[in-house]
């Protein structure tokens, strides 16, 4: 996102930035040493749920919001900064709204990301000639994929011809190249 484009928008609060902006102001870790820092414990625990995740499988790690609430408030304490967290109660009501919206849309995207696989495991399937005697995708005139070698056989090619390489029921020669 480029820079400013969340201005006016934290946490739901539209225009908080410019409420604080004249009191608020940057600075370093080690000024904070020995004072009280509040913290959203539940941003925390997002990010750690959202970041540490395992490298090969992507799953979150076993135990993350923990671990790291763990080791920030290690590196505070160690930093001389005294933390404290504040966990805020359920949802107010003002947000449900916005968080019903966010579920449906979430919904909406995982079961499009699963149509997507489906229809890409089954290209991948009919690339690799693994569909034989299975519907296609778009059950095209309600044939399986060997429906047309079965019922053309004798018409194709004589009593031998055909996809299947046998006439009639015999079941199609996997080992036999597309249209030979």
């Amino acid at each position: 996102l480029p820079a400013g484009s969340l201005r006016g928008w934290f946490m739901g609060v539209h225009n908080l930035w410019d409420l604080l902006a004249p009191c608020g102001r940057r600075c370093s870790i080690d000024s904070l040493a020995r004072k009280r820092l509040a913290v959203d414990a539940s941003i925390w625990l997002i990010q750690f749920i959202k970041a540490m995740r395992d490298v090969e499988t992507g799953e979150m790690l076993h135990n993350a919001p923990q671990l790291g609430l763990f080791r920030r408030l290690c590196k505070l304490l160690f930093l001389h900064v005294r933390p404290l967290l504040v966990f805020d109660g359920g949802t107010p009501a003002i947000k449900k709204r916005t968080v019903a919206r966010r579920r449906e849309f979430r919904q909406r995207q995982e079961s499009s990301l699963e149509r997507t696989a489906k229809r890409l495991i089954l290209n991948q399937m009919k690339g690799r000639h693994i569909l034989h005697g299975v519907a296609t995708a778009d059950g095209a005139n309600g044939r399986t994929a060997s429906a047309p070698a079965a019922a053309g056989g004798a018409a194709a090619g004589g009593a031998g011809g055909g996809a299947g390489g046998g006439g009639g029921g015999a079941p199609p020669n996997p080992a036999a190249p597309v249209g030979a």
